[in-house]
C-alpha cells in the first residue's frame, strides 16, 4: 500500500494523483529567471530542490528521489496551504511577506489564494520593484479605448436575451488589461510569436473576456474566470465540477465525457482559479487592435499557434522485436478517412499531404508531452507513406516509461496513435449539408504520439479561420448569384416593358392609319 495521496489509499505516487493541483510551471520559471529577488524571498535550499525535482517529473522522469519528493509535497502542501492568506485582505505585498506564496510556487502547489490570486500578488510586487506606482498606470489613450469597449459591449448586451449578467465596467476591464500586461512581462513563453507588445497582448485578453461575457464561454483557454458574474455558465460549470471532484475525491480530473464507444477523462489543474496559459494562443484571434496598431496580415507564415492534433481509430499498433531491439509500429494518420465532427465540419487527409515532410525533426511521444522516446534526427523514429497513410517505426529505449508504454500497447490498454501538425494548404466543400475539409498539404510535422484517450480531435485556430474564410466566400458567391439573377429579372422586365410600349405604339399608328 502506497498510502498516497491519503493514508489508507493505494494510488500510484504521481502528481496526477495528488490532492493538490499543480501551479503554472511556466509562470514560476519566469519568476525564477526574471525576478530573482522575489524568488529568493521564498526560500530555503529544500524549496529550490523541490522546484528542480518538479521540473524533472514534468519531463517524465520517475526516479526514487522524485517519488520521495512527491510524497513529501503532499504533506508539505497540507501544512502550508494557508500560506499567503493575508493577501486576501488586499495586504500590500513586500519582499518581507511573500515568502509563503513563493514557497508554494516552488513546490508547485496552488494555495488558498487560488492560482490567479497568487499570480496577482507576484505581479503587484513586480510592478513595485520596477518603481511603478501601485495605482493603475494606464494612459489616457488606453482608458479611452477601454471606455469605448465598455459602452459598445453593454449596448450589444441590451439586445441579447442572456441568462446571466453580461455587462462589464471600466474597472473590470482595467483589471483584465493590467493582468495581460503583467502576463506578457512575467510569462513571455505564453505569448504568440506575432504579438509585438504587452499592450497588444493585454487588448487580446480584454477581448477574450468580453467574448466570454457575451457568448457564455471562452473561445480558448479560461482567463480571468474570477471576474465573471456568479451566474455565468463558466462559473456554474466550475462549481459543478468542483462539487463532483470533492464528492469523488478526484481533484485531478477536470472533466469526464462519455461517447458511444468510450469514456474520455480530461486531466488538468483544478478548474477552480485556473488560468490555462498553455491555451492562451487559441483565443487571440478575437483581439482588436489597440490605437495605432496596424492590421496584421492573415496570410502570414504559419507558426506553432496554428498547430493541430488528430487521432485516428487505428487499433493495430504492433510491438515487435527486431534483432533484440523493441520497435513500435503503427499509423499516425490515415488517408481518405472521415474524422469525427471537429466543430462544424469533418476532415479528410489527402494522399500526398505529407510529401516533403518526412525529413522534419519529428518526435515520438506519449500524449504529445514529456521526453521523446524516439526521434527522426537520430533515426530512432522512421516515417514512411503507403496507400493507407503515414506509417511510423519507433525504436524504444530501455527506460521505465518506454517499457510501461510497450506493456500497455501489448495488452491493448493503449490502442491509438495521433500526430501534431500545421497546414499549408486545405480545401473545402459541402455535401448534403455537411462541411468537409480536405488537408492537401502539411507544412510541418511536430510529433507522433501514442494516446491514452482520443480527446485530441479539436480544430485549431488556423482550421477555424480557414472554415470562416470559405464560408464567407460561399456567401459572396451566393450573393453574387442572387444579384445576377435579380439583374436578369430587371433586364427582362425592362425588355418586356419596352416591347409592350412598342406594340402599343404600333397599334396606335395602325388605328390612325385606318
Amino acid at each position: 500500500m502506497t498510502n498516497f495521496p491519503t493514508k489508507g489509499e493505494d494510488k500510484k505516487i504521481s502528481l496526477r494523483n495528488s490532492n493538490y493541483p499543480q501551479f503554472d510551471f511556466n509562470f514560476a520559471s519566469n519568476v525564477k529567471e526574471q525576478t530573482p529577488e522575489i524568488w529568493k524571498a521564498g526560500g530555503n535550499i529544500r524549496g529550490n530542490e523541490a522546484f528542480m525535482l518538479w521540473g524533472r517529473s514534468r519531463d517524465g522522469q520517475e526516479t526514487e528521489a522524485i517519488t520521495t519528493w512527491i510524497k513529501e509535497r503532499e504533506s508539505w502542501a497540507a501544512r502550508h496551504f494557508q500560506d499567503g492568506k493575508q493577501f486576501k485582505e488586499d495586504k500590500e505585498p513586500n519582499l518581507s511577506n511573500v515568502a509563503g506564496v513563493v514557497a508554494q510556487m516552488k513546490w508547485g502547489v496552488i494555495g488558498n489564494l487560488g492560482e490567479q490570486g497568487m499570480k496577482d500578488v507576484i505581479l503587484e510586487l513586480t510592478k513595485k520593484l520596477e518603481g511603478k506606482k501601485e495605482e493603475k498606470q494606464l494612459n489616457e489613450t488606453v482608458v479611452k479605448a477601454l471606455e469605448n469597449k465598455v459602452k459598445e459591449h453593454n449596448d450589444e448586451i441590451k439586445e441579447l436575451d442572456l441568462d446571466w449578467n453580461g455587462r462589464t465596467t471600466l474597472n473590470e476591464l482595467e483589471k483584465v488589461f493590467e493582468r495581460g500586461i503583467g502576463a506578457y512581462k512575467t510569462n513571455p513563453g505564453s505569448v504568440r510569436p506575432n504579438v509585438s507588445s504587452p499592450e497588444q497582448w493585454a487588448y487580446a485578453r480584454v477581448n477574450s473576456f468580453l467574448f466570454a461575457l457575451k457568448k457564455g464561454r471562452f473561445q480558448g483557454g479560461k482567463h480571468d474566470t474570477d471576474l465573471l458574474p456568479d451566474n455565468h455558465p463558466v462559473k456554474k460549470e466550475m462549481e459543478e465540477n468542483k462539487n463532483i471532484m470533492k464528492k469523488h475525491d478526484l481533484r485531478h480530473i477536470q472533466k469526464i465525457e462519455e461517447t458511444d464507444d468510450s469514456i474520455i477523462i480530461y486531466y488538468g489543474k483544478n478548474v477552480d482559479d485556473v488560468e490555462m496559459i498553455d491555451e492562451q494562443d487559441k483565443d487571440m484571434d478575437e483581439a482588436d487592435h489597440y490605437p495605432g496598431h496596424e492590421e496584421e496580415d492573415k496570410s502570414e507564415a504559419r507558426n506553432i499557434t496554428d498547430k493541430e492534433v488528430r487521432t485516428f481509430n487505428v487499433s493495430n499498433i504492433e510491438v515487435r522485436n527486431d534483432d533484440g531491439k523493441n520497435v513500435v509500429v503503427g499509423y499516425g494518420a490515415v488517408f481518405n478517412s472521415e474524422s469525427n465532427d471537429l466543430g462544424g465540419f469533418v476532415e479528410y487527409i489527402a494522399p500526398g499531404a505529407f510529401d516533403g515532410r518526412l525529413e522534419d525533426d519529428v518526435r515520438f511521444l506519449i500524449n504529445h508531452d514529456g521526453l521523446p522516446l524516439a526521434r527522426t534526427t537520430n533515426n530512432t523514429l522512421r516515417l514512411s507513406v503507403d496507400e493507407k497513410g503515414l506509417k511510423y517505426e519507433a525504436d524504444m529505449p530501455d527506460t521505465t516509461l518506454a517499457n510501461d508504454l510497450m506493456t500497455l500497447l501489448r495488452n491493448g490498454t493503449i490502442s491509438q496513435s495521433s500526430f501534431a501538425f500545421t497546414v499549408e494548404d486545405d480545401s473545402w466543400r459541402n455535401e448534403n449539408g455537411k462541411n468537409i475539409r480536405t488537408i492537401n498539404k502539411v507544412s510541418h510535422l511536430y510529433d507522433i504520439s501514442s494516446v491514452t484517450f482520443p480527446a485530441y480531435n479539436e480544430a485549431g485556430s488556423f482550421a477555424l479561420r480557414s472554415l470562416e474564410n470559405w464560408q464567407k466566400e460561399q456567401e459572396e458567391i451566393k450573393l453574387n448569384e442572387n444579384l445576377e439573377k435579380e439583374l436578369k429579372e430587371v433586364q427582362k422586365e425592362e425588355e418586356d416593358l419596352k416591347n409592350r410600349s412598342l406594340n402599343q405604339m404600333r397599334l396606335k399608328i395602325l388605328k390612325n392609319k385606318y
